[in-house]
């Protein structure tokens, strides 16, 4: 069985509130019976009473509510399986999320326009997976791998400059973390990691980072994103105003793409470097080196129908109110017979 919305299993925790509820009535009653009298005398002057019966009729009111909570969960039943071949390889991409990234010599901006061109790759896997990680500083994974296109666009249009914490350009940090997302990839499928930055390194090893991947196995493919002239850095002030980032000297910065060192990082990698342009990013090229990439094609039982089953647990339910109703019932007039 499986739930279509398990996050409504969480309301089971509303049953501790009866079951409070429950404990304190006891404690309360008990305790002013003893105040009105010795407890060698209750039994004989409360008739149609048990205080087994009450905590029977409490364990069903919990049950109950337990059981409503299932129901809201969308239980269902599997139905029938088909087999499915499973075909496709494993791609982290790796966005960079620095500042020089809203640079607009790419339009509408550097960032921007990956974002854009990874939304229409994700039209073009076929059984392939996508995770995402960004990276400035620091690296991100913003989506493990996984084949949920909806899920992906989602995350890729979230992402921007303020998805990480502190900035910086930390490409071989990036490559360390995606590599990480492969530790549950099957064994034979096709690995590999795109990375899309102006190619400002200014933190650690990133050429080392992409021959440690090379050695796993992992292809290391490049995007270089910008201009070589080179472009300013808008970033918007308190006010919403947008200023030129400037330096500690306030000289304007400019932001120029770095094509030596992503073309060296896609060498020892193994992969391809690609140079964005305002009409092609670049992604449809890699992916074609990509394609050649030993995939893996075996077959596996999906589930193909699920049927209902909140009506039962319903049904159970309005038996435990049931029950609960004439055990009340039922006590008190057996009580009654014997006077």
């Amino acid at each position: 069985m499986s739930f279509e919305n398990p996050i409504f299993l969480l309301f089971m925790l509303v049953a501790i509130v009866p079951a409070g509820l429950i404990w304190f009535s006891f404690r309360r009653r008990e305790e002013r019976l003893r105040a009105f009298a010795e407890t060698r005398f209750i039994s004989k002057l409360i008739v149609g009473e048990s205080k087994m019966l009450r905590l029977i009729k409490g364990g069903l009111l919990i049950l109950a509510c337990i059981f409503l909570s299932i129901a809201a969960a969308g239980p269902r039943i599997a139905g029938g399986t088909e087999t499915v071949k499973l075909r496709g390889i494993d791609i982290v991409v790796a966005i960079d999320v620095s500042n020089s990234m809203l640079a607009d010599d790419l339009k509408p901006n550097r960032l921007e326009k990956a974002k854009l061109a990874l939304t229409d790759l994700l039209a073009n896997l076929e059984g392939d997976r996508l995770g995402a990680i960004v990276f400035a500083g620091e690296p991100r994974t913003n989506l493990p791998l996984c084949d949920d296109r909806s899920a992906a666009e989602m995350i890729i249009n979230s992402i921007s400059t303020e998805s990480v914490s502190y900035q910086g350009t930390a490409i071989g940090m990036a490559i360390d973390q995606a590599v990480t997302a492969f530790n549950n990839s099957e064994e034979g499928r096709g690995k590999a990691i795109i990375i899309i930055s102006d190619g400002e390194n200014h933190e650690d090893d990133a050429v080392e980072a992409a021959e440690k991947a090379a050695e796993k196995g992992i292809i290391v493919c490049t995007i270089g994103i910008g201009s070589t002239d080179g472009s300013t850095i808008p970033i918007p002030d308190e006010n919403g105003n947008i200023t030129e980032k400037r330096d500690g000297s306030g000289n304007v910065v400019i932001t120029k793409l770095d094509d030596g060192l992503l073309k060296d990082i896609a060498a020892a990698g193994n992969g391809t470097y690609v140079r964005a342009t305002n009409e092609d990013l670049g992604l449809t090229t890699i992916m074609g080196q990509l394609r050649e990439l030993g995939k893996t094609s075996k077959e596996s039982q999906r589930i193909s129908s699920y049927t209902p089953a909140f009506h039962i647990v319903v049904a159970a339910v309005i038996l435990l109110l049931i029950v609960e109703l004439f055990l009340a019932e039922g006590k008190r007039k057996r009580k009654l017979q014997e006077k």
